[in-house]
């Protein structure tokens, strides 16, 4: 007798954005998915409400997640990708103005009942759905966390950058 298996899809890419949009800098993931969907978008319909779109898909390749913060429920969609990018603002503790790393799954606990890392979603994800992503964080420096949707002139200029960076590992996939 035959054994069949069967091979689950994966599709290429996430890319998850996190990060208040209403708080300046913080919001820079915000701004780099609305980035992409111009980039990348194969769709006809204004895809400008993904922040609650849940995941949004992109085009046969890419999807995007987006979220104040992650969230432990993300573990299960990371299961179902090949790659995944994670999108963050810092401060200057980190000197890197655009730190770019790849992860591995790793949980961490937090002091904060709120936050998870991507290391944690990705350890979550290994374990409960056996499988985690090829992933990279993307963090960009951020200056001004103040009450505004608009992005400091420095950010800005780093999020152009950080797009490229996008780029170059879609390209690579």
């Amino acid at each position: 007798m035959c054994e069949i298996k069967l091979i689950k899809m994966r599709k290429k890419f996430i890319i998850l954005g996190y990060g208040n949009p209403d708080r300046g800098d913080d919001g820079i993931a915000y701004h780099l998915l609305n980035e992409l969907i111009q980039k990348y978008s194969t769709k006809k319909e204004d895809l400008s409400n993904f922040q609650e779109a849940g995941i949004l898909d992109l085009n046969p390749e890419i999807d995007l997640w987006y979220n104040l913060q992650l969230i432990p429920e993300v573990a299960q969609d990371l299961a179902n990708y090949e790659h995944a990018i994670f999108l963050d603002a810092h401060t200057a503790e980190i000197p890197e103005l655009i730190l770019v790393k790849e992860l591995t799954p790793a949980y961490k606990n937090s002091p904060f009942t709120h936050h998870l890392t991507p290391g944690s979603c990705l350890d979550l994800a290994e374990k409960l759905y056996q499988h985690a992503p090829h992933a990279t964080l993307i963090t960009v420096r951020g200056y001004s966390f103040d009450f505004s949707r608009e992005l400091s002139p420095e950010t800005r200029i780093l999020a152009e950058q950080a797009l490229h960076i996008m780029g170059e590992l879609i390209q690579k996939g």
